[in-house]
Formats: C-alpha cells, structure tokens, sequence
C-alpha cells in the first residue's frame, strides 16, 4: 500500500491519465487531418506506435521526477515538507478535463461537421468549378460503349498515349463478417468506373487484386502492372456509418496527386464511389461530360449487398480454378452468383461466371467422369444457354453481345450463325473476357484477331494465368509459337508458377522445334499438368519415337485414369487413325459432342485429329457454319500422315 500511495503522491496515476487523453485526441486530429494533407493510413499507424511507446517514459519521468517553485528536480532531492505534488496533482486534474472536453468536441466536429461537408480535395486534382462548368457544357461523347471490368481499349501509339492506373484492394480497417468482402467491391466500383472511359487504361481486377494484403513498395507494383498511377485507400464500417479515404498516386515518386476522406452512411456509398472516380479521372485530365459521368455510373453495381455476393461468389471462384477438379467448389460460387443476380439481374460477368459449372459438367461427362443424368446434362445445356443470353442481354457493347452470341451458338445445334457473331466480335479494340467461344476462333480462320484479342487482355489484366495460357494457344494456332515462349517466359518470370503456362510453353517448343536442345523436354511435366499422360509423350511422338511413346501411354494408364478426349489427341499424334476415329465417334455422340471435339481439334494442334466423316454431328456443325476443314497444323508429328 506504502507503493500505491507513493505513486499516487507523485501524481504518476494523473499523468498517465493525462497522456492517454492527450494522446486520444491527438490520433482523433491526425485520423482527419492527414488524409486531407495527402498523407497515407501508415502515418497513422506511426503515430499510434510513437505514443504508445512514449507512455513508459511518461511515467518513468512522473517517478522520478518533480515540478518544484525552482523548477524540475529529481524527487530525491526535493523536502518531502516543501513539496508542492497536491498542487501539481489539482493543476493536471484542469488539464485531464480540458483535454476531454476538447476530445469529446473533436468527435462531435467530426461526426457532425466533416460528414454534412463537400469532400476537401488536394493537390494537382483540385478543380475550379468554371472548368467543370465547361465539362459539362461539352457535347454529350456517344461514341465509346458502356463499360465495366471490360472496357473499350486501344492498342499501338494511342494506347501509349493514355494515362495508365491500377486501383489496389482498398484495405478494410474494420472486422465486421462481410467488412473485407465490402471493402473488395468498393474497390471494384471505382475500378469499373474507371474503366468506362476510354481515355484511360486500367489494370483489370485479377492483377490488381493480386497485391491484397502484400505490403510491397508503390513503385514496385507499378512497374509489375506497367502503370503509372496507383489508386489505394481504406474503408472503415460502423453499423450504418464509414469512413472511406483514397488517395490517387504518382508511381515514378510516390506523390500524391489527389486525396480525399468521406465521412457518410451506406445509402451515400455510391455517391462517393462514382466522387472518387470522377476526381481521380479529372485528375489525369479525363474531361468529363454528362455521357461519360453516365457510362461511369452504369459500370457499377450499385447495391451493397449484390456487390458483396459478387465478391464472396469471385473469391470462390477462384479459388474453384487453383485445384484439379473445380466443380468442386463451383456450385457455392453459383450460390453468391446467384444472390448477386437476383438483386441486379445486369451483373454481366456474373451471368457469364455462372456458366462455368454447367459447362465444366458438359466436359466432365465428356471424359468420362463424373455420374450425371441426362435430364442434368439437358438441364446444363439450358442453363448455359440461357446465362449467355442473358449475359447479350446485359452486354456493354455490340461487339461483346455477338461474342455471347456465338458462345450461345456453339452449344446448340446450329453453327450457321457463328461466323458472323465471330466477325463482329472482333471489330473492335475492347478488353472483354473470353472463353469457349475462343476455341473455334482459333481453329477455324480468326487465329490472328483472336490472338490480338488476348494481347489485349494480357494488357489489361498481365497477372492472369489464364489469359496467357490462352493466349498462348492463340498465338500458337496464329502461327507465333516465338512469341508464345516469349510471352510465356515474361509471365513465368513476373507472376510465379503456373502449371498451365507452362503447358503452353512446352507444347510451342515442339511447334519451333526448340525441344531438340532442351533436356526438360522429356521431364514427366509439372504438378497440376492439364496433360494426363508424360508430356515427354509428345517429345517423342516429335521424335517419331513411337514405340517409347506408346510405352509412355500404356505406363500411365495402368497408373491412372486417362479420359477419352486424351487418348484420341495421343493415338492421333501417334499415327493411329482408327482409333482417333473411333474415339471421335464416341465422343461426337455424347452431349454438346460438337463442342467437345473443337476443344480437341484445339488442344491438340496437330491439324485435323480425326477424319470429318467419322463424326455426324460435329460434320453437320462444320458444314453449316462453313469453316475449313481440315484446320492448319501448327505442330508437325511426324507419324500423323494425314
């Protein structure tokens, strides 16, 4: 007790009251005053360390020492008679309650001050108001289509002309359950917008999603993305209130060009979301009118909880694509899809991710896996179908409704269209998404505009695995297999591992006949290989080795399943033509067979796998859609005679 009341004499009790209320205070003024300055969330952080730390030196100081008539002397050599503690112990009871009271003000100023004011803008962004005056009174530009995650993108001397930015993950500084997942599609909103104008090119969501929660320095990430702006901020979330900061960075130095703090409610989120494009936009001296403000606010989703289940059904989905089999986990990324879509029936790329499932079911049966009923083939069919047209429904532009339109075509029962939709799809310099329809662009006489499509897309999104591997795959059937390897090494090199990538890279070697001189040719091939048989099969299938190859094949089919779609692609670069024929029969009678033998013709890259005539559906399809056939042959087995 002796201690206690010691501690109590030399008022250490008061002081470390009195700086925790000082220090209260000081983080309230610095959590709204440096976003305004343009000082990043790590300034705040700092500041919370620093006193934190200073509070043991505080009370060390109180101990030890003592405020006297002279002066501050050590408490050892003050008279206990002439000590003068009381009165220094009342003097900072005034000050502990002043500092709350300015405490309990500032909070109150920032609750009722800060939230009912326009945003205080700063730096190289701030706007006169004669010039948006001006902006506005412009004529209305009509001529770039609506946009979201796939915006209009030109390529050559105009799109190095364009300002370039990445919008970073915005950071959530709250733990709420769905805080990380609102925080994600916040981001997404202002990335959208973004992307709605032309003028500008913006990294896509998969890249800049990347760099979530990786602590790496501006400049890095920058150089990685091949921008030189970087969008960052943080959000916060109390009940109905947040709090949201953006900051708009100079890459080459970390300047600030733009920052901002919005103190609002959830049903004010959109108003600042489409605020903080626009000034970011302006900032990199987007002019801006009445169209393009409404292009930037149709981009959006525009419904917290639709964007939410967007996110939840994204992050599922991609990680649905990082294991072997992703039906798995892509009926639970339907389920978010789904309650997205019921919200806003206009996500396109949810309409489009949805598919998914149902065609991966189409293609699982197809090899001969997975136990589905007829009536749960038809049903997926359906489903496709009807997400496709939907999705043409919604689509941004006319280049991307013909592009779903002649994915639509594909699994049905009549291609006539397809050519057509091909032809429009490609007139044009936009960034959308690509997937099934792809294959037959590839095979069947749009190899250049489809490979051109994808460099595009490796522009906007460098960081996707799949857009190079398909890319890749473009390239090579465009006759590129150089560039295949070089795009493939620059990817490698970049992002990390992809076992895919390094599919695609192997199977251009055999096209340059760059696999003479390469030992790893006849490795087995990487974890997570789409091949299911020894890539080192097709090296000496090359070789005209065909009796190794063939020991190869029936070594791995002892050891584990091999699927129908596999074995015609190998007896075909093997030289067997019958049985490449009677698989192709087998399979051309499943469902959507068709379409599963284009994604052989694809894959295999060996010119026409199987003669037309073995196959009554897919010839039909052929005949009506009036492609080639036989397809090029971008890699020459030397048994494959024909």
């Amino acid at each position: 007790m002796s201690f206690f009341n010691e501690l109590k004499r030399r008022n250490v009790f008061r002081v470390g009251i009195a700086y925790t209320v000082a220090a209260w205070l000081l983080l309230q003024v610095s959590d709204i005053v440096f976003p305004r300055i343009g000082l990043p969330d790590s300034a705040v952080t700092l500041v919370i360390a620093l006193l934190a730390i200073g509070l043991i030196p505080a009370l060390i100081l109180a101990w030890a020492f003592e405020m006297t008539p002279d002066g501050i002397k050590r408490e050892k050599d003050v008279d206990r008679s002439q000590s003068i503690t009381p009165g220094t112990g009342r003097k900072l009871d005034r000050a502990i309650i002043v500092v709350l009271a300015l405490v309990i003000f500032s909070m109150a100023a920032e609750r009722f001050w800060f939230a009912g004011r326009d945003d205080v803008e700063l730096g190289a962004g701030a706007i006169s108001k004669q010039a948006v005056q001006i902006n506005d009174q412009m004529d209305t530009d009509q001529s770039a289509p609506a946009s979201g995650p796939n915006a209009v993108r030109q390529t050559g001397s105009e799109e190095a002309e364009r300002e370039s930015v990445a919008v970073l993950p915005f950071t959530a500084m709250s733990s709420g359950e769905d805080d990380v997942y609102f925080a994600d599609g916040l981001t997404e909103e202002i990335l959208n917008s973004l992307t709605a104008l032309p003028e500008l090119l913006v990294t896509a969501r998969t890249s800049s999603f990347h760099f979530k929660g990786k602590n790496l320095p501006i400049p890095e990430i920058a150089a990685t993305l091949g921008v030189n702006h970087v969008v960052e901020g943080s959000v916060r979330k109390s009940g109905n209130r947040v709090r949201i900061t953006a900051q708009l960075i100079l890459a080459v130095d970390g300047f600030h060009l733009w920052s901002s703090t919005y103190d609002r409610t959830l049903d004010d989120v959109f108003a600042v979301q489409e605020d903080i494009a626009s000034n970011i936009a302006q900032t990199l001296d987007v002019v801006l009118n009445d169209g393009k403000r409404e292009k930037m606010k149709r981009a959006g989703i525009g419904n917290v909880e639709a964007f939410i289940a967007y996110q939840k059904g994204l992050e599922m989905m991609e990680r649905a694509h990082s294991i072997s089999e992703p039906i798995d986990l892509l009926p639970e990324a339907n389920q978010y899809f789904d309650q997205a879509l019921a919200i806003v029936p206009a996500i396109v790329d949810a309409q489009l991710e949805r598919t998914d499932l149902f065609g991966h079911m189409i293609y699982d049966n197809a090899r001969g896996k997975g136990d589905y009923t007829p009536a749960q083939l038809e049903s997926a069919l359906e489903e496709i179908r009807g997400g496709l047209l939907l999705a043409a429904r919604y689509a941004r532009s006319d280049a991307q409704r013909a592009y779903f339109e002649a994915e639509r075509a594909l699994f049905s029962d009549n291609w006539s269209g397809i050519p057509v939709a091909l032809d429009r799809a490609f007139q044009t310099n936009e960034c959308y998404s690509v997937n099934w329809a792809a294959t037959l662009a590839g095979i069947f006489g749009w190899a250049t505009q489809i490979s051109d499509h994808y460099e595009r897309l490796i522009r906007c999104d460098p960081l996707s695995g799949i857009n190079v591997a398909m890319g890749g795959q473009a390239l090579l059937w465009a006759g590129q297999a150089e560039k295949t390897i070089a795009v493939s090494n620059q990817y490698l090199n970049t992002a990390g591992f992809s076992a895919w990538v390094v599919d695609i890279r192997f199977l251009a070697t055999l096209a340059t006949g760059a696999n003479r001189n390469d030992p790893g040719t006849y490795d087995a091939g990487s974890e997570g290989s789409f091949l299911q048989v020894p890539r080192s099969l097709f090296a000496y299938a090359m070789n005209n080795d065909i009796s190794t190859a063939r020991e190869l094949l029936e070594s791995a089919r002892k050891n584990a399943a091999v699927d129908d779609m596999t074995l015609l692609t190998v007896e075909a670069v093997l030289g067997n033509r019958d049985a490449a024929n009677a698989y192709a029969s087998k399979l051309d009678a499943r469902y959507a067979g068709p379409f599963i033998l284009a994604e052989i013709v694809k894959s295999c890259f060996c010119g026409a796998p199987f003669d037309l005539d073995a196959t009554h559906n897919f010839k039909a399809r052929i005949e009506e859609a009036g492609f080639d056939w036989p397809p090029p042959s971008p890699i020459k087995y030397p048994a494959k005679d024909w």
